[in-house]
């Protein structure tokens, strides 16, 4: 006899006749008829604001509209000359039609952040040079207003134009324009995917060789978006890299201006103005007082720029905490203080340019007049790179430290022990104190170690990784292999994460992946937590991240890195979603329990976050909404599934989200994989709502239904025998309350409570 040979009766709560009781409960809340509704009663609760494409797209969208006729449910669309008669008010109903194409324009559009108009014109901008034409040249003089709604800026990358364009936006459109940083997760850029909507000032930067590579077409259509953008009183301001700009676009289009950044602001007022604005007034004349002799400041781009002013205020920090001395550098009166001569030096060291020294001790192997050798031999190379990521540190550390990229050397290619010194060698030679010594550090009596020229440190590794491009793997490999913790504090993590900022490329993050990805996956998404933050690489390294959770061996990193993101309090709503999608694709790829129950622990973790449901929700409701494999959408309602409201499950309460409960439990309880673990979270259902009576009822009168759907009995008995030794609040045994609402009386004797269900 099947499962399916028989339809158990159902039976009626005492007292209360069909059609009453919670399963009829009117209201917001949840009931039966909310269950059952079927993906057409759910077609105008499709979230705006959530993707709906396919998997293979590498940042989770679905192809794209047309950019022209486009076709809009509930619009008819004329073709040729047709004319239509309107009886009414047409000013209404051309109303009506144009916020029906701006609310289904919303949907899988790009998303981005909002910005404090003010928060922007209070950020620092130097506008000198060049700057000031190009922003003349962007400015209408009559209106005070962009001269056109699409303005192009084209600049070499780092020269600084996304701060140029977002400053344009915030003092020369409309007030009423809320600002908008646009997130181009995209394929190739389109005109079907550009957001529009009324009082915006949209920015947007197109930097991305691979996904962001201009077509003429796409300008093209930016003619037509202009026009729909001047209709809604909105701007769009794409900043486009230099190398993306061909020379045969510079045909003059209706409703686009293009400006050119040839230069990047002067380094000196960058800094300066960086500084203020950071709240250290005080570090700006330690600016005006570099030596120009050891430090130049004429070949630095705007990024480079800032970058340099974060150097000086971690020198100061450094400065301080080895001293222990507190200088008012955050009064604003200490900028005509008295300049500290040891903090001077600390800065130009910082800021210096060490690759004249460098050359020498990296040079060919020569003896000086005095006698000794102007380069370093091979084991005290390694030493200085030791002390260039650990700094300080007791002196067995920098030598086990040393001695690791030693050896990693000797087993690349070549094979295990080929650049080991032998022990007579060795012991004929100086010792690890006189080593550490003669390569700029300082050993204590207590033998701790004592380099502290993180500046230094960062031109070494710099200098390295420029100048032997067969040690870059080496390097890589060794510094995840003494990394201690994943955790940005840690001097590897540290170092790892100043070579991705500074060379990160598709290239250098494959080989860091493959180097990391099987032992130190924790380490590779602390490293790539901080790559998705940085404005530079973020974008690449989301891309990165998005080829990886479609192959087995990355998904642990990847599920760990975006569970980082997540986590984070500030995260945006752009930065989510790429998050979210990257983890749905690992869901939907891999094979493999163990990563599938990494990802259904990153939803367990949204689930304890306010904000964390919704976005859980949403992927429940994609899932529900669409025909895609439904993994993802699976572990999210698993996870949603630990929720309570109010001493009951949250999906079961009255402020339920509009999931179709029933629909998803039959789906779980019916799928071999997910059976097992979602009857768990059936038990703690009942459980939790045990002491309550309409509780009770409630959450037993939601489960009868999906519980005899087909292939469910099994599922049913299991659940039944798992709540065996749970009464409720009036000492019925809830187990037997289940069998008796689920088993049709006749057929109790065939099917046993307490029978194996094995």
């Amino acid at each position: 006899m099947s499962e399916n040979d028989f339809t158990p009766h159902q039976a009626e709560p005492d007292g209360e006749p069909p059609g009453s009781g919670a399963a009829q409960k009117s209201g917001g809340g949840w009931s039966l008829s909310r269950w059952r509704r079927g993906d057409l009663d759910r077609a105008d609760d499709v979230r705006d604001d959530w993707p709906q494409g396919d998997i293979s797209s590498p940042h989770g969208e679905e192809s794209e509209p047309a950019a022209e006729g486009l076709s809009v449910p509930g619009v008819l669309t004329p073709g040729g000359n047709s004319t239509f008669t309107v009886n009414g008010n047409p000013d209404v109903v051309a109303a009506y039609v144009k916020n029906l194409i701006l609310e289904t324009r919303k949907r899988d559009v790009l998303e981005g952040v909002e910005f404090d108009r003010r928060g922007i014109t209070e950020q620092p901008l130097v506008r000198e040079g060049q700057w000031v034409d190009a922003w003349e040249q962007a400015i209408h003089p009559d209106t005070a207003r962009l001269r056109q709604r699409v303005l192009i800026v084209v600049a070499p990358r780092s020269f600084g134009s996304t701060t140029f364009a977002l400053h344009l936006l915030a003092r020369h459109t409309d007030s009423r324009a809320t600002l908008v940083k646009l997130d181009a997760d995209w394929n190739t850029p389109s005109r079907g995917r550009l957001p529009l909507e009324e009082f915006r000032a949209f920015q947007l930067d197109l930097k991305d060789a691979v996904t962001d590579r201009l077509s003429a077409d796409f300008l093209d259509a930016l003619t037509k978006h202009s026009e729909d953008l001047e209709a809604c009183n909105s701007y769009l301001v794409l900043t486009v890299a230099k190398e993306l700009w061909d020379d045969h676009y510079l045909t003059a289009r209706i409703g686009i201006h293009v400006v050119h950044l040839n230069q990047p602001p002067p380094a000196q007022p960058v800094m300066e103005a960086h500084l203020r604005s950071s709240g250290y007034p005080g570090l700006v004349p330690y600016v005006q007082s570099l030596d120009t002799t050891k430090v130049s400041l004429h070949d630095l781009d705007a990024v480079e720029a800032v970058r340099a002013a974060g150097t000086i205020v971690m020198a100061w920090q450094e400065h301080e905490r080895l001293h222990r001395s507190s200088l008012p550098v955050m009064d604003p009166l200490s900028a005509s203080a008295e300049i500290d001569t040891a903090l001077e030096g600390r800065v130009t060291a910082a800021l210096s340019d060490w690759r004249d020294k460098l050359d020498i001790l990296f040079g060919e192997m020569v003896t000086s007049h005095g006698g000794r050798d102007t380069s370093l031999p091979l084991e005290d190379r390694c030493l200085l790179l030791a002390l260039a990521v650990r700094q300080s540190a007791p002196m067995p550390k920098v030598a086990a430290t040393a001695r690791s990229l030693q050896d990693t050397i000797g087993t690349t290619d070549l094979g295990k022990g080929v650049f080991a010194s032998p022990a007579q060698a060795v012991f004929a030679g100086r010792g690890l104190r006189r080593r550490i010594m003669d390569v700029g550090a300082a050993v204590d009596s207590h033998d701790a170690v004592t380099f502290d020229q993180p500046g230094y440190g960062r031109a070494i590794l710099a200098y390295v990784w420029d100048n032997y491009e067969v040690m870059r793997r080496p390097l890589l490999e060794w510094l995840v292999q003494v990394g201690d913790s994943p955790n940005a504090t840690d001097p590897a993590v540290n170092a790892l994460a100043t070579l991705t900022l500074r060379h990160g490329s598709s290239d250098y993050l494959n080989n860091l992946g493959s180097v990391a990805r099987n032992d130190k996956s924790e380490l590779l998404s602390a490293v790539m937590v901080l790559a998705v933050r940085d404005e530079h690489v973020g974008r690449l390294t989301w891309g990165t991240l998005y080829r990886w959770a479609g192959q087995q061996e990355y998904g642990t990193a990847v599920v760990s890195t975006c569970r980082r993101v997540l986590r984070d309090p500030a995260v945006t709503p752009s930065t989510a979603k790429m998050a979210m999608v990257r983890l749905r694709r690992v869901a939907h790829a891999t094979g493999d329990d163990t990563i599938r129950s990494e990802v259904l622990e990153a939803f367990r973790d949204l689930a304890k976050q306010p904000t964390g449901t919704g976005r859980l929700v949403a992927e429940v409701q994609t899932w529900q909404q669409s025909k895609t494999s439904g993994k993802a959408g699976g572990l999210a309602f698993l996870a949603l599934m630990s929720v309570n409201h109010d001493g009951m499950p949250w999906l079961m309460s009255d402020t339920a989200p509009d999931i179709d409960v029933e629909r998803a439990l039959q789906a779980l309880l019916s799928d071999i994989t997910t059976a097992s673990e979602i009857i768990p979270c059936l038990t703690e259902w009942v459980r939790t709502s045990a002491a309550d009576p309409t509780a009770y009822v409630r959450v037993r009168d939601g489960l009868i239904p999906p519980l005899r759907g087909q292939k469910m009995f099994k599922a049913g008995m299991k659940l039944m025998q798992a709540l065996s030794d749970l009464p409720t609040i009036h000492g019925v045994n809830v187990a037997e309350d289940f069998y008796d609402h689920l088993v049709d009386k006749r057929v109790h004797k065939v099917f046993s409570l307490e029978g194996d269900t094995a």
